[in-house]
């Protein structure tokens, strides 16, 4: 027959006891029966955001310390390794050291983002021996990629906008980031400011974007649309 344990104590009791004799707590026999030694619910204790990072960091490290051992067995020194190092090095800089602070602001996270992935590149460009382009074009174009996803974070945590106008924000946002980027590139490689490509990305951001500032500006038609949609 299944033992039987006071809920109080926790004393091993028989099956006709329905008093405990240490703590004197009354059950009935029915239940006593149907109490075992364990919980039937036992308490899930909710992983802390600090555990993430760290079970994070634990994934990260394991395959780094592989990588190493096959690449210094294979060439007595560290060689394409960096590159992995550098990768993971960036990769739990985005997604598990704002897991670090209770509260992380936003402006400090992308900050050490953009710092994280100019180091990166200056280690590519340090390994492949021409380091020259990173603070000309690397770190440009790193700071407006930060700079853009700040912009789409910051519009989509508004709530009193609608779906279309942060659609709308963020359409524009990448399109000026295009153009910005290209105008970057052409300063690093022919000195002067180039629109190229980066025009033909604007523009039709812009259409669109504007489409869809009219499209929520007018109730009548965003009904019009929502009832075409729907059929």
């Amino acid at each position: 027959m299944k033992n039987t344990y006071c809920s109080n104590c926790n004393i091993e009791l028989s099956h006709t006891e329905t008093v405990c004799p240490l703590c004197g707590t009354r059950f009935e026999a029915e239940s006593a029966e149907n109490f075992g030694a364990y919980p039937s619910n036992v308490e899930q204790v909710p992983l802390t955001r600090r555990h993430v990072a760290l079970k994070g960091l634990i994934v990260l490290l394991f395959p780094a310390f592989c990588c190493f051992a096959v690449d210094f067995m294979e060439h007595g020194f560290l060689t394409w390794v960096l590159y992995i190092w550098g990768a993971e090095t960036c990769l739990f800089t985005y997604a598990f050291l704002p897991k670090l602070f209770a509260r992380p602001k936003l402006s400090l996270c992308l900050a050490a983002d953009c710092a994280v992935t100019t180091g990166y590149l200056f280690l590519i460009g340090l390994i492949d021996g021409s380091t020259a382009w990173v603070l000309p074009l690397g770190f440009p174009i790193t700071l407006l990629a930060g700079f853009m996803a700040y912009s789409f974070i910051e519009i989509l945590r508004i709530k009193k906008l609608s779906q279309l106008f942060k659609s709308a924000a963020l359409i524009c946002t990448a399109g000026f980031y295009a153009m910005a980027v290209q105008l970057v590139i052409g300063v690093f490689k022919d000195g002067a400011l180039v629109v190229g490509w980066g025009l033909p990305v604007l523009l039709p951001s812009l259409f669109v974007s504007l489409m869809l500032f009219y499209i929520e500006s007018d109730s009548e038609l965003k009904e019009r649309i929502r009832r075409a949609v729907s059929l």
